[in-house]
């Protein structure tokens, strides 16, 4: 295109008037306020592309949020991959070497174009359509939601998560609990156990491989639910990993548990289909693609994090606490301008 010009000068751009204007526009905005922002390139006016952003996060479909505002429906899924992936890059320039105390894992349900029990054979190998679960790790004291990630019930999922809350915390939690779903002892004991290879034994034959130990700091509990009739019947709690003992020093120093539950990462589960239309239950709002689904939640966390005041940490703190706020991340409650304007330090760098 640099060539064309220089051969016709300004009549170049009548030559290839489209090619002209998408080769010329990066170079004009680049020196612009909006670069590293959410808002650079968009085209609708930033008070509507705020308003926008502001409905997704409060549970309105797509389809929904056009007709209200009067714009195409790829108009709004535009304002969800700029808005999406701008947020991703605002919480992780936020979010590292946090202090965790007590944290909670659990999986929620959710699904892709269709739920599992309607995929035929060649989509159930394709393995993207179907149960799309939630894997969340959650500091009980901060709520905040520590670690994520979008995938089946599998093994390597429940390892990717730990894998990220190892990455953005300063030391290992001083408690794990879940529910008494197998991959989380497993991943645990991948991501924070320590290779120990066993001493030989006299006699003739190979030595022993080594073996994943669990470090001493790490404490893991469960809580065990027993269900009669699809009802659950009683709830009783087991120690994977750690001393009694010191469990019982981490309950009593706990600011939010005296025994081992899950019932703040639960809570956090109802807030998260409350904000994300995509997880609602029996709704027409449904995840038709991965990528949308995952943009989606990670700007409601976002939001969650950041801009919305979270009523117990409120009540604790005497002011409008977000949870990053708790946690020490920041110290006030963004808006949505602030969040989509901001400028995280490695893009400005």
């Amino acid at each position: 295109m640099l060539g064309t010009l220089q051969a016709h000068g300004v009549a170049g751009l009548f030559i290839e008037p489209e090619r002209a204007l998408i080769s010329c526009r990066p170079s004009i905005l680049q020196s612009g306020s909006r670069n590293g922002t959410a808002l650079h390139h968009a085209h609708l006016p930033e008070e509507l592309f705020e308003t926008v952003t502001r409905a997704l996060t409060e549970g309105v479909g797509v389809r929904s949020a056009a007709r209200i505002f009067k714009v195409d429906k790829k108009t709004v899924l535009r304002v969800l991959a700029r808005a999406a992936d701008h947020a991703v890059k605002v919480s992780s320039s936020l979010l590292k070497d946090i202090v965790v105390s007590e944290c909670q894992l659990d999986e929620m349900w959710s699904f892709i174009g269709k739920k599992e029990g309607h995929l035929d054979c060649l989509e159930g190998l394709e393995g993207i359509l179907g149960d799309a679960w939630i894997w969340i790790a959650f500091d009980a004291v901060h709520k905040v939601v520590v670690a994520y990630v979008v995938g089946k019930r599998t093994q390597p999922h429940a390892v990717a998560l730990l894998q990220e809350v190892k990455r953005v915390t300063v030391r290992i939690p001083s408690l794990f609990s879940s529910d008494q779903l197998d991959q989380y002892a497993s991943a645990l004991l991948q991501v924070y156990g320590v290779s120990v290879t066993p001493p030989r034994k006299p006699g003739p034959g190979r030595p022993r491989l080594p073996t994943l130990v669990p470090p001493d700091d790490l404490l893991y509990a469960q809580v065990v639910k027993e269900y009669k009739r699809n009802r659950v019947a009683s709830i009783t709690s087991r120690l994977v990993f750690g001393d009694p003992q010191r469990l019982e020093a981490v309950l009593q120093r706990s600011e939010v548990s005296h025994k081992i539950n899950t019932s703040y990462v639960e809570r956090t589960n109802g807030t998260v289909r409350h904000l994300d239309a995509r997880c609602s239950r029996k709704t027409y709002r449904f995840s038709k693609c991965t990528q949308n689904h995952q943009r989606q939640l990670a700007l409601s966390l976002t939001y969650y994090h950041l801009c919305l005041p979270h009523k117990t940490l409120t009540k604790s703190h005497g002011r409008a606490t977000t949870p990053f706020m708790a946690a020490g991340l920041t110290d006030h409650v963004w808006t949505m301008r602030e969040l989509l304007q901001y400028q995280p330090e490695e893009i400005i760098s």
